[in-house]
This record gives structure tokens, sequence and C-alpha cells, in this order.
């Protein structure tokens, strides 16, 4: 069955309180156990903070295949006036939306979502598809004089939500507790409320954390000194808080002084101002009452193991996760007989009183001053907490979607064998609820018909085949027909020529006076299939799509950062080719007043924040992790890392063309000498100057041998270049072929006999693989990469100085004579489309890496 799971539970103000950890481990385990079962992630993407984070706790569980995005025209959240026509036009959009995604089941985690948030759940109730609800407690409706009476408009948002919570086919309650609550007070069949329970997972399964020290320097910038009692959670009414600060006030000074009471969490100001008032008024010593804020996942748990005591006040739940946490990290446990705290902490002499201030101040010293006690306690938590598991819940959850869908299939007069048949013909996209939109839609003013608009599209294309979009700025804008250009020309080549299955390849560019990615159809002429009338329109996204940067334009990333992030935040996948880190690793090598070190680290950081860099070899990936963790930065995501190589046939990759009239001539002047050849920009790293230098020396010494260089004039070159323009050899036994087409290249190599590597740093070495596929013997500086690419098939040299390598070349001539030199015959070397393929499986599949 394909489930579908609303999320917002876990995106509002609900995110820090026990709703939200209970949807996010909720939702994960139903993916953990999900089977042959379909699990989709639906997202609000009104409520953009959390919505990385939460969709990197499912990587290694979820593809990003799986996140669906809507976006309701905000603002809709219902206590403020004005925002009722967006919020019904909301409500019909979220409907439409779910629909497309063809649920056999909806489960909404947090119903009760939107009174103070940009938020919209309901119930929807379809012939075909089963509807559940979490039920966490019925706490406000039970409670009308703390919550309704200052609020009629919360009340009226509240019983609406309640009529909704009727309707669904099941309610999913948190404990026992929950759920005979909801039987007796909303009058629901016992069938129709079923116990999933609750889970406790370790909080340190997070990205690692800091060491102690860091989180012990933490609690003392609070002023933590001594030891503590520890409470976290919220700091509404029920919660308790006055009579524990009360009762807290009540124990001996002996035992106060030792101890400072720690309230955990992010809590509202008025509330806290008024514990302190509280605190003030009972006398209590400074700092013996403490507030440490909103906590990571991290400190709390650093909390938890550190605590003298964990106390949970409360005197009205619907299940208590906070104790069940703490219990799970060893902490000793004390808490409220009321409500279904008991069933969560399961040892009556653990319990107190809520409503009696010397209860609770009894069982506190009872905690902090009998060891013996805080033993009991802690053996007993070690033993509950194995009653709780998420994958419990999970497995419940499953069992019962089964079970009525089912049901729903047999009510329909079919059988059991007929359910999936049932249920793929019953999927009928529902556009018929977006024709309600338009006569309220006539009201709203034209920015909220943009928004509504953009709504729209999202559902539209939601029923569309996924995109590929391939990021080709650079050459749309200008061609340099050598090194990241040919790369990118040969696998945009074979991506449009063999698609990946269930995408549309799309060729996109951007500018830096732009905001966004266009389509463009410049290489339409490559795919007939290409629809080129909406050639330079902005792109339509969806979650589920991939952007990948396989060009390099260092400026136009930066600029469209701000885009790239929200794509990103909707579930398009964004990953950049990262060819090296060379601007980095040799700064030397680049013009000092262009500060290309630093532009290109600004671009490291930039693409570091998406959701994964693909390296053209291990040896540039392996650079690139050892950079990023040696960055003091703190990022918000988790970093996809892998490598793939680049492929050796030049006449596959979208071969540049055209021969100059004295080709011919060039290459029988080659063929009647040995002839080294060195391809790549004229610049300081390629080693250009190295080898001319050397072959000075071996023309000198009379050795007749050709020296070849293939590129254009790049930085840095200006003498080098004026020194190999006017040398008594030009045309000779020294050539400098520039800005020559593809084709003519093939050519020179036909007619070479050895190619010269001679860079210092290079990203992969496409060279090496082109001379492999010419079977031409290669001379490589000895550097990692050529080790990765080349292997035994290469003759390695590491010196620096002209000399060594004239030796090197003499050598290598003598091992050619009597045929003893390394071959590159048997080199392995991969084609153009098996290059892309190789990077198509790395984009769509887990990554080798990483990185938090």
């Amino acid at each position: 069955m394909r489930i579908v799971i609303d999320m917002q539970g876990a995106q509002t103000e609900s995110r820090f309180r026990g709703i939200g950890r209970y949807t996010l481990e909720f939702a994960r385990a139903v993916a953990r156990n999900r089977g042959e079962h379909e699990v989709f992630l639906v997202f609000n993407g009104s409520l953009k903070e959390s919505l990385r984070e939460i969709q990197n706790s499912f990587i290694g569980l979820l593809s990003k295949t799986s996140f669906k995005v809507w976006h309701p025209p905000a603002p809709i959240r219902a206590f403020e006036k004005g925002n009722e026509q967006r919020r019904l036009i909301s409500e019909k959009l979220y409907k439409a939306f779910i629909r497309t995604l063809q649920p056999d089941v909806i489960h909404i985690t947090s119903l009760f979502e939107g009174y103070i948030d940009d938020a919209l759940t309901c119930v929807t109730t379809y012939d075909d598809t089963i509807t559940t609800v979490t039920l966490y407690d019925l706490i406000p409706l039970l409670n009308p004089k703390q919550y309704f009476d200052d609020s009629p408009l919360y009340r009226d948002f509240y019983t609406e939500k309640v009529s909704q919570l009727k309707a669904a086919d099941s309610l999913f309650a948190i404990s026992s507790f929950s759920r005979n609550e909801a039987i007796h007070h909303l009058n629901l069949p016992e069938k129709q409320v079923v116990n999933v329970s609750t889970g406790i997972s370790d909080l340190n399964r997070v990205y690692g954390t800091e060491p102690p020290e860091v989180f012990a320097r933490w609690l003392r910038n609070l002023g933590v000194e001594r030891g503590f009692v520890l409470y976290s959670g919220g700091s509404d009414e029920r919660k308790n808080l006055v009579r524990l600060v009360m009762a807290y006030a009540n124990l001996p000074q002996s035992v106060r002084t030792q101890n400072s009471l720690v309230l955990a969490g992010k809590m509202r100001d008025e509330d806290k101002q008024l514990l302190l008032q509280t605190a003030k008024n009972a006398n209590l010593e400074k700092n013996g009452l403490l507030f440490t804020g909103y906590v990571s996942d991290d400190q709390l748990s650093f909390l938890y193991e550190n605590c003298c005591l964990y106390v949970f006040p409360s005197w009205h739940e619907g299940f208590g996760l906070p104790p069940l946490e703490a219990m799970k990290h060893g902490a000793p446990v004390i808490a409220s007989n009321a409500t279904s705290i008991p069933e969560v902490i399961g040892l009556e002499s653990a319990l107190f009183n809520p409503f009696d201030i010397a209860s609770i101040s009894a069982k506190l010293l009872e905690g902090l001053s009998n060891e013996a006690f805080r033993e009991e306690l802690r053996t007993h938590a070690a033993l509950q907490v194995e009653k709780f598991t998420w994958d419990r819940v999970a497995i419940k959850a499953a069992a019962t979607w089964t079970q009525l869908l089912q049901a729903k299939v047999h009510d329909h007069n079919a059988s059991h064998s007929d359910l999936t048949q049932i249920a793929s013909n019953a999927k009928q996209t529902d556009f018929d609820l977006l024709q309600e939109i338009k006569p309220v839609a006539q009201h709203l003013s034209k920015d909220d018909l943009l928004k509504v608009s953009f709504s729209l599209d999202l559902i539209a294309i939601a029923t569309q085949s996924k995109q590929l979009f391939v990021d080709v700025s650079e050459l749309v804008a200008r061609d340099a027909k050598t090194g990241v250009q040919r790369v990118t020309r040969s696998i945009l080549k074979q991506l449009i020529d063999n698609p990946p299955a269930g995408y549309l390849v799309k060729p996109v560019y951007a500018t830096t006076e732009s905001f966004g990615y266009l389509y463009t159809s410049k290489f339409n002429d490559l795919d007939e299939r290409s629809d080129c009338s909406n050639d330079d329109t902005p792109i339509s996204y969806r979650a589920g799509d991939v952007f990948l940067g396989l060009d390099l334009q260092h400026h136009t990333t930066r600029v469209q950062a701000p885009f790239l992030h929200g794509i990103c935040d909707y579930g398009v996948d964004v990953r950049f080719i990262v060819y090296d880190l060379l601007p980095i690793q040799f700064p030397e090598f680049w013009p000092p007043e262009h500060r290309v070190s630093d532009v290109h680290e600004d671009w490291l950081s930039v693409i570091s924040g998406f959701d994964g860099v693909i390296c053209i070899s291990s040896s540039v990936a392996c650079d690139f992790t050892e950079w990023l963790n040696n960055r003091d930065t703190t990022r918000r995501n988790l970093l996809k890392v892998d490598w793939f190589h680049l492929g050796g046939d030049i006449d596959n990759s979208m071969a540049s063309q055209g021969l100059p009239s004295n080709a011919q001539e060039i290459c029988l002047q080659l063929k009647e000498s040995h002839t080294f050849l060195m391809v790549g920009t004229l610049e300081p790293r390629k080693g250009h100057e190295q080898a001319l230098n050397a072959f000075e020396i071996l023309w000198a010494g009379g050795v007749q041998a050709n020296l070849v260089i293939v590129g254009k004039k790049g930085w840095l070159t200006d003498s080098l270049a004026e020194r190999i323009r006017n040398h008594s050899r030009l045309g000779k036994s020294l050539f400098w072929l520039e800005s020559i087409s593809d084709e003519f290249l093939n050519s020179i190599y036909a007619a070479s006999s050895c190619l010269l590597a001679a860079s210092y740093g290079e990203g992969f070495g496409l060279p090496l693989i082109e001379a492999a596929h010419h079977q031409i013997p290669i001379i490589a500086r000895d550097i990692p990469v050529f080790r990765e690419v080349a292997g035994e098939h290469a003759y390695y040299f590491d010196s620096k100085d002209p000399g060594g390598l004239a030796a090197c070349v003499r050598d290598w001539l003598a091992l050619f004579q009597d045929n003893k030199h390394p071959t590159s015959k048997d080199l392995p070397w991969i084609s153009w489309k098996e290059s892309a393929q190789h990077l198509v499986s790395v984009l769509i599949e887990e990554p080798r890496t990483l990185i938090s």
C-alpha cells in the first residue's frame, strides 16, 4: 500500500515539544519497517525553518523522491483575522495535492496545528483511502477554563478540529489512557481508537556529539556549578511548574545548597517571569532556579545523563515522553501519579500527587537524599524502557492500516485478492476541488493570487515525469572547448542520449543578473525528443527532481544560492560536480589579484550547503573531505560525497570539428620523430616551463624528439608564451597548437609517441585516458590522481627540475627502444557513455560517504 504521512507536526512550534519528536520518530519507524509498502512524507513549504533538518534525518531510510512539498498561500494562521479566505483555499489545495499522491493511507501526525502557525491539516474522507490521526490527548477539551475562557477563537478552532477527529477512520492513541479518554469523551466506538503506544530512542543518534567538556562548559555558563534536578518540556499550566518550584523551595537548605533546579526547553517569557517570581517569593537562593532555553538533542542527552534527579510534575498528559527519555539515558526519574504518567513510569514508589506541594517535596527529598532509592529508580528504568520501541509502534500502525484497508475493500464487495487492483483503479487525481477555488480567489489580492498560482503549479507538476536539471551555464555563455567544458559537453551528450529511467533531462542555465534557472534549448539538436517551447523560461520543479551542477561557474552559483536552497527545501536533490581543489592547494599558480583560491573556497562552501558533491576522482573526493573536515563551520545538512571517473573517447564527447589547412602536414612532421604531447591550457600548474627547459637540454644533447603543446594561453604565462612563439625550434621540433578542435586533437594523439603529463596537480587527468584510448604510452608526474587513473600503465617521474625530467625522458626512450616501457594498452578506461552511467548511479543510489 501507499502510505502518505503529513509531517507538519514536526514543522510548527510543536517541533520543540513532544509532538514534534513523536512525529519524527513515528515517521522514521514507519519508513524503517515499510517492507514492500511505499511511504511518502508531506511537508508544508511555508514552514521552511526545519525542513532540511527533518529531511536529513531520513537519509538512509528514504530517498528525496519520497519527500513531497505543498505550499499554502500564507499567512493562514487561524488566530489572525483576515486569513479566512486564504485558509479556505489552502484546505482545498491541501486536499488536491494529497490526491495527486494517490494514497491508500493518509496519516496526520498532528491534527491540532494551524492556530499560531501557517499550518493546515484536515481529515480527508475518500471511498478508496484510509485516513488516520495520531491522538495525543484531549487536554483543552477537558480543561476548558484554562484553554477557552480567554480565547473563544481558539475554542472554535479546537471544536472544529474535534469534529474532524471523529470523522477519521481510526485514531492512533499514544497510550491506553488517551485511548480511553477519547472513547469516553468523544463517544467513539472502541474499534475506532487503537493504542499504538509510544517509542523511545537514543537522542545521541543524531549527527554525533561534541566532546563532553563542551557541554560541561555550556552548563557552567548557564550558572549550574553543582548537582541539579532536571525538568524538560513545556511551561503551560498543566505542566505544574509553579508547584514544582514551590516544592523545591520547601526542601531543607542543606539539600538546596548542593543542587539547582534546572528547567530545560523553550518557554514563554511570561511563564518564565512567573516562575522566577515564585522562586523569589519562596526565598529560593541565587542560581537555585535556572533556565536553559531551547536545547538540542545532544544538550538534552547530556542533561539527562548528568542530573541527580529528573522530575515530571504534570497533572495531565497524553503520554509523557520526556520522563521516558530521561529513563532511557539512565536518569533516576520521579513523576506525577496523574493521567497517563503512571503507565509510562511503571513504578508506584516513583510517583507523587501533583496537586500536593508537600507530596512533591517529599519525593524530591527522597530522590536527592536516598541513594538506594535512586538506584532502584535506575534499575527499574532500564527494564521499563524496553517496553516502548518505535518499531513496535510502526508495526502496530501498519497492521491497523492493512486491516482498515481490507475492510474498506470488503465493504465495496471485493475480495482480498482484488485489493491492489481496486486501489489502482480508484486512484483518479481529483482536480475538481480546484474548481472550487475560483469563486473565493476573486476576492484575493494580486500577491495572494500569485501564491495560489504557485501552489497550483506544484500540484500540476506533481503528476509529471521527474526532471534531471543539468546546469550548463558556462557552456551557454561561452565554450572554452577545453577542461571543464569538454567534460560538460561529453556528459551532457550522454545524458541526453541515454536519460536515466523515469527522468527527463533538461539543460538549464542561469546568470549573475537573474534570479533562478532557465530552461535552454541550445542543445535540442542532440535529441529530437526535446521540447524547445520552454526555452529561456523559468524551470518548474517538484520533489524528486534532481539538479546537477555539471558546469563550473563560481560567481553564478554563489548568486543563485538562495534559489538553489529554495528548490532543495522543496525536495529537489541538489548536487554539484567538484573537479578539483587546486586553487586552494596551489594558490601560487593563480594570479594573486584575482583571489582565485578565495573564490574557489567560497564556491565550495556554498555547494557544501546542499545535498552532495560528486568528485571526478577518488583523490579529489579525499581532498574535498579533508578540506571540509578541517573547516570550522556548522552546516545544517548531511553532505553526500561520491566520485566517478571521466570517459576517454573524444569522438563521443560532443566533439568539436574542423581541421586547419596544414593539419596533414603537421601530423606527418610529428610522425618523423619521437613526439611527446602535452594537452592542457598553458598555465604554471601544468609544468610546461619545466618540460620546455628539459627538452632544450635534450635537444642540446642531440636527442631527436618533438614537444607538442596543445592548449590555449592561460594566466601567468606571458613570458613563457613569448618564449615559445620566438623559439628557434618552433615549427620544427617544438609545436604550440592553440584552441584546436577535438577532431584535430584526435589526429595529434594518433601522430604522437608519448603523452607527457607534467602537471603538479589535477582533478583527474583526462589526457591520460585519451592517450590510453589511442594506445600511446604515458610519462606522468608521480601524483596521487595520476596513480589512481593510470596505475602501473605509466612511467612516473617526481623531479621538479629540468635536468631530472630530461633524464627521465632519456631513460624512457631507452626502454622504448627495447620495448620495455610501460604501455597504456591495458590501462582500464571507460567511455563517456559508461562515465555518464556511473554518474547517474551515484546520483540515484546511496553515497559512499556522508559528512555531517
